[in-house]
């Protein structure tokens, strides 16, 4: 009886030992801009703690976004979004005041009215602040979820492309 119950310390200890090693703190290396350089452009989701892009009821305050833009406008001349929902709407206007371009995000899904209101309001957004929106990215992998077509995805970009006065794109994994 002792011999298993050394045997199950033993692996426990070395289990946590395991476990505390990979989660160690690790030094930060140092930044590779030089100081006041800031980055051309991060990406940007609001979420914070139990805050979830993936539920409905999720809305990103008007003072987080400014909280976060304030700080990023620090280190970067630009942000990149991936839709309009949970409040991202909000974030041309709000990176205006930062001084802040934004490559606008617009998600697609399978869902054609969804897809509608995203173009609907990102081609709103666009024609608000043309002087912030610096191009827009239709779709954001999309046809990696298999949501949608690539000849779907194409007229969708070309709609997007025919109503806007900067440049348009996708993105996608390879």
């Amino acid at each position: 009886m002792r011999l298993p119950l050394l045997l199950f310390a033993a692996v426990a200890a070395m289990i946590v030992g395991a476990w505390s090693w990979l989660g160690a703190p690790v030094p930060m290396p140092p930044s590779p801009l030089e100081p006041g350089e800031r980055l051309f452009c991060v990406s940007y989701a609001p979420f914070r703690g139990a805050q979830n892009p993936l539920d409905p009821a999720t809305r990103i305050s008007t003072a987080q976004i400014e909280d976060d833009l304030a700080r990023l406008a620090n280190v970067a001349g630009c942000v990149r979004t991936y839709s309009i929902d949970h409040g991202l709407d909000q974030i041309a206007g709000l990176a205006a005041k930062h001084g802040l371009k934004v490559i606008q995000g617009l998600w697609l899904s399978n869902n054609r009215s969804y897809n509608r209101k995203q173009i609907e309001t990102v081609i709103a957004l666009a024609d608000r602040y043309p002087a912030v929106i610096q191009s827009v990215v239709v779709g954001n992998e999309v046809l990696l979820r298999g949501e949608m077509s690539g000849s779907d995805l194409a007229a969708t970009i070309r709609q997007v492309r025919a109503a806007v006065k900067v440049p348009v794109t996708y993105a996608d994994v390879w």
